[in-house]
């Protein structure tokens, strides 16, 4: 067949005569859902394009080409149809969740607000508590940290623990 076959509508036509292809039946069925599987996880797909293929097939035949869609694209899938959604762990959880968003009963979930900015808190200034503590820091001694104890290691080592 050339390039500039148009497949869809040979697949209408097919359709249109069913009885003449009875054979192929599974095959039609196989077909259709590899054609809707692969729309679901095209890049572009948007959630009224997900409601656009389920109102054409049907709930059962949109059900069964969602299952067959691999559980890293379903989580793929749902994402982006409903993008501030729960994050579902389980691949039956978020089928269950297309087909809701599908079928219209659940609604996208909304964009959290955000919350609002807190003032910033400046420092209040200097007062008569901290020049205090500033005069009494001066009146002590200033008191020189420890020196650091060296860690042995080497030869030195080994003639410390001959030593005890």
């Amino acid at each position: 067949m050339s390039e500039e076959t148009d497949f869809f509508r040979l697949i209408g036509a097919i359709g249109d005569k069913a009885a003449l292809f009875s054979a192929a039946g599974n095959a039609a069925r196989k077909a259709v859902n590899e054609i809707v599987r692969a729309q679901l996880i095209a890049d572009g797909t948007t959630l009224d394009e997900v409601r656009q293929i389920r109102t054409l097939l049907g709930p059962a035949a949109f059900a069964e080409a969602l299952d067959g869609v691999p559980a890293p694209k379903t989580k793929v899938l749902l994402t982006r149809a409903d993008p501030h959604g729960p994050a579902l762990a389980q691949p039956g959880d978020r089928i269950k969740a297309l087909l809701a968003l599908a079928d219209g009963s659940r609604a996208p979930a909304a964009a959290p607000e955000k919350p609002a900015k807190k003032a910033a808190s400046r420092k209040a200034p200097a007062g008569k508590d901290v020049a205090a503590k500033d005069e009494a820091a001066k009146d002590q001694p200033a008191i020189a940290p420890a020196p650091r104890k060296r860690k042995i290691t080497g030869r030195a080592a080994l003639r410390v623990s001959e030593e005890r």
